[in-house]
């Protein structure tokens, strides 16, 4: 980094840690610990200054975010500047520009005090902090957002905001994950780009209908909702939707769960079932042969009694005969129904 780019902190001045034109990873890394090392020093505003970074990647994304984390931590504020178009929508698919105010130039980086006010750089994307009701919104709104994002990319559950009109406005790491994207990624795309083509028509129906009455539910009654990889693949999921009425337009909040465990649950359990409905019908069936061929026997033994001594001998010989395969009949079953277990037979 040349000469003159060291973060420098004056008496109610902001420090300003300025970018290459290519922003390398061994660049990022260092201005990241530029960017912390500002802080650490008792700044309580530090300036990202990107106003002549012409290219850059994921890792100075990272090292941005690191700073911006450590900010919240310490009670302090980080301001970006960025003027290039590939930069910005870099940021934004990133979702950075949602942690941090974005600036068209220093100056209007430097000169900003009013961090509620509208948006410096004239995006016309809402900011997460718009979404908080005026009445309850912190007076640090960019030091709220981004812990409110941290928070979000901690759950364990997908978080997809969607703004009236299906388009993505949010979606945590969990969202981005569950469907085979990068984070930031899903930002901006409809939320029917999500679900199999065959499905999308119904959702928008669907949509609108939610649009008409508002209300925190699990998504419509069907068995088994789908969600489409990025992939091509799918992943059965279930969702739950809540309206999310602004000043800036009414949005709706899904939590998207990966349901692939429940329904192998489901047919595991099915699967239980049906082999101990199939053992019932095997014993009931059982029961009923066993019952007939012990009556049949009682009835061979009867009519031997009084018979001549060879007649008697056969009717008695044939009903323990019938008696022995009944009893094997018996084991044969017990055997087969302790295999599942683990026994051998």
């Amino acid at each position: 980094m040349a000469e003159g780019k060291e973060p420098v902190t004056a008496a109610g001045r902001p420090a300003v840690v300025a970018f290459p034109e290519h922003v390398s990873v061994a660049d990022a890394e260092h201005i990241g610990e530029q960017l912390i090392a500002a802080f650490d020093r008792g700044a309580s505003v530090v300036i990202a200054d990107m106003a002549s970074t012409a290219w850059c990647d994921g890792a100075c994304v990272d090292a941005v975010t690191r700073a911006c984390r450590r900010a919240a931590a310490g009670q302090a504020e980080l301001r970006l500047v960025a003027r290039d178009p590939d930069v910005r929508r870099l940021l934004a698919a990133q979702g950075l520009d949602r942690l941090v105010r974005v600036y068209p130039s220093l100056e209007a980086a430097v000169a900003d005090a009013d961090l509620t006010g509208s948006d410096p750089a004239g995006d016309p994307a809402p900011s997460a902090a718009a979404l908080w009701p005026a009445r309850v919104r912190p007076g640090r709104a960019r030091l709220t957002e981004a812990v409110l994002r941290q928070l979000i990319d901690a759950l364990a559950d997908g978080i997809v905001l969607t703004s009236e009109d299906g388009q993505i406005v949010l979606a945590n790491r969990r969202a981005a994950e569950l469907f085979g994207y990068q984070p930031g990624d899903l930002a901006g795309q409809l939320v029917e780009s999500l679900m199999p083509t065959a499905l999308r028509d119904a959702h928008r129906l669907d949509r609108a209908a939610f649009a008409l009455t508002p209300t925190a539910r699990p998504m419509a009654d069907r068995a088994r909702l789908v969600g489409l990889r990025r992939d091509g693949s799918t992943i059965p999921v279930t969702i739950t939707l809540s309206p999310v009425p602004t000043a800036s337009g009414n949005f709706v909040l899904a939590v998207v769960r990966d349901a692939t465990r429940e329904h192998w649950q489901d047919d595991l359990t099915g699967l239980i079932h049906d082999v101990l409905a199939e053992q019932a019908q095997h014993a009931e069936d059982l029961l009923d042969r066993v019952v007939d061929s012990l009556f049949h026997v009682g009835l061979s033994l009867d009519e031997a009694v009084g018979q001549p001594a060879e007649h008697a001998r056969e009717r008695i010989s044939g009903a323990l005969e019938r008696l022995d395969n009944t009893i094997h009949e018996i084991r044969d079953h017990v055997f087969r129904s302790r295999r599942p277990s683990g026994g051998t037979a």
